[in-house]
């Protein structure tokens, strides 16, 4: 399971894929939240206030790109999370399996 052998896990590359998930998911929730705060079509600029439903509908789609954004950011968010849960656990196992494999034939 170590980070030397051709066959197991490697736990740094499960941190490190933690790492860039994390970081994409703090980029997405910022771009959900610059979609998420266009105003257009809310009826104060000069497209929305004559074309009030195309320009309503048009801020909908807005709102809509901004939550799947953000459902997407809170995935990665999540995934990493598993990542790194995961590369802990190996992490430990691999330790507890070597400690008893040093205990036999002591």
């Amino acid at each position: 399971m170590g980070e030397s052998g051709a066959f197991g896990v490697r736990v740094t590359a499960l941190h490190t894929a933690a790492t860039t998930l994390r970081d994409n998911a703090g980029a997405l929730r910022q771009h959900a939240h610059a979609i998420g705060d266009h105003a257009f079509g809310l009826g104060d600029d000069a497209v929305g206030r004559d074309y009030s439903a195309q320009g309503a509908g048009i801020h909908q789609g807005f709102e809509r790109s901004a939550g799947c954004l953000r459902h997407w950011a809170a995935a990665a968010a999540a995934t990493a999370d598993v990542f790194d849960r995961a590369a802990t656990e190996y992490a430990r196992l691999d330790h507890e399996r070597v400690t008893a494999l040093h205990q036999v034939g002591r």
